[in-house]
């Protein structure tokens, strides 16, 4: 690889990890980094292609195909791609991140929004898409989205009471996503990753 294109790619590196959270922005830049250094191209683009479409196959992240069954049975149902689920999550051994979060300053949205994609992560961790009520407290104080007069009564709303099976109580069981709940992580990854 020649020096410029070496630059090139590094600069184009760069500029994609300044676009991930913070905790995850050197990690991903060294990631991507190895990838260019180990010389793994991506496919060349039929000469006479859109030259678009090229930058999109380039930006594509690799295939993951050990998704657990329960989570390639939500994306077949939801029409959910790898790519989408791809560049959502980052798995780091048996660590999930997410590279994408919401990021809007309503509560109660937060709280629901974060307790669906908790499921995801028990998905692709656990093979089970359920949301522990006391996971979801802890993660949402950790990202500001926490409430504490209104936690219980967040779920209890009639947007999100349907999102579970049954509805998600403090100190209560973890409850698996409902038709509804399913529906509602979908849309929700779509808008993250669009």
């Amino acid at each position: 690889m020649s020096y410029e294109k070496l630059k090139k790619e590094i600069k184009e590196i760069s500029e994609i990890a300044a676009s991930v959270p913070e905790a995850f922005r050197e990690k991903c830049f060294e990631i991507l980094l190895n990838h260019v250094l180990s010389g793994d191209d991506v496919k060349k683009t039929p000469k006479g292609a859109d030259k678009g479409e090229k930058q999109e196959k380039q930006q594509k992240p690799p295939k993951d195909t050990n998704l657990p069954s329960h989570v390639k049975a939500f994306m077949r149902r939801r029409d959910i791609t790898e790519e989408q689920i791809n560049s959502l999550v980052m798995l780091d051994g048996e660590d999930l991140h997410f590279i994408k979060e919401p990021s809007h300053n309503e509560a109660s949205r937060g709280q629901n929004e974060w307790s669906l994609l908790l499921a995801l992560k028990n998905g692709i961790l656990h093979n089970s898409l359920k949301a522990d009520p006391e996971d979801v407290r802890s993660l949402v104080q950790e990202k500001g989205y926490y409430n504490a007069a209104n936690f219980s009564t967040n779920f209890k709303k009639a947007k999100y009471a349907a999102y579970f099976k049954e509805a998600l109580e403090p100190q209560g069981s973890a409850q698996a996503l409902s038709p509804d709940g399913e529906k509602a992580l979908a849309e929700l990854i779509r808008s993250l990753t669009s």
